[in-house]
């Protein structure tokens, strides 16, 4: 999942010698608030919203008053992407060539929709998170077991809780019914905190266990 494959070239450029208001305009029929700045084709910085509104006066012209240029090439992974836009919360992200070349950009809704792609966020099936110790975290283990109830993995996240310190994966899989996941999960002694499937499948199958109970209670 490279950058090149996403980005759009729809998003107009700012040059120096722009007014704030043509940028605030820009900002307003696009729905974001970063617009790349560029000199020649090359990429020269990142102008926000936050500064334009600054500026004294909407004829003043935006200039160079920025050195802030955060970017990605265009054969970068999506996941440094979304670092770039997380840690400095940004609207839209630049992509540039080896040379600093502008490409064209990464919009924050496209990132989302590329990362929702990639996990299959929208893909039949059902999530099951699970909390260990980090020292007890195995891909293939997770997979075997997943795997000897006929399901596979779709996409595997990870997160390591602040608090506890323990790691917490969240798994989606291909089956819609994931109690026999989940039951050879609390087998193998894995501690199953959440999972998320079709209303009713964990609910019908409790029912069903509970009528059997019942009925051997009362033969």
């Amino acid at each position: 999942m490279l950058v090149k494959d996403f980005l759009t070239k729809d998003i107009p450029v700012l040059k120096s010698f722009d007014t704030v208001e043509y940028g605030l305009g820009l900002m307003d029929d696009f729905k974001i608030k970063h617009l790349p700045l560029t000199e020649d084709g090359l990429y020269r910085c990142l102008v926000s919203e936050k500064e334009l509104l600054s500026l004294t006066g909407s004829n003043s012209t935006v200039g160079e008053a920025v050195v802030f240029a955060p970017s990605v090439t265009e054969n970068c992974h999506l996941l440094e992407a979304l670092s770039l836009v997380a840690r400095y919360r940004l609207s839209f992200l630049p992509v540039i060539s080896q040379t600093g070349e502008y490409m064209g950009g990464l919009t924050a809704d496209r990132l989302l929709n590329a990362l929702s792609d990639t996990t299959h966020a929208e893909s039949e099936g059902s999530i099951v998170m699970l909390e260990m110790l980090p020292q007890d975290y195995s891909l293939s283990d997770i997979a075997r077991v997943i795997e000897s109830n006929h399901a596979h993995v779709l996409s595997l996240l990870s997160h390591m809780d602040s608090i506890t310190g323990r790691l917490i994966i969240s798994i989606k899989i291909d089956l819609e019914d994931a109690s026999p996941v989940i039951r050879s999960f609390e087998r193998f002694n894995y501690t199953v905190l959440f999972y998320f499937m079709k209303k009713g499948m964990v609910d019908d199958l409790l029912e069903q266990r509970m009528s059997e109970l019942m009925y051997y209670i009362n033969m």
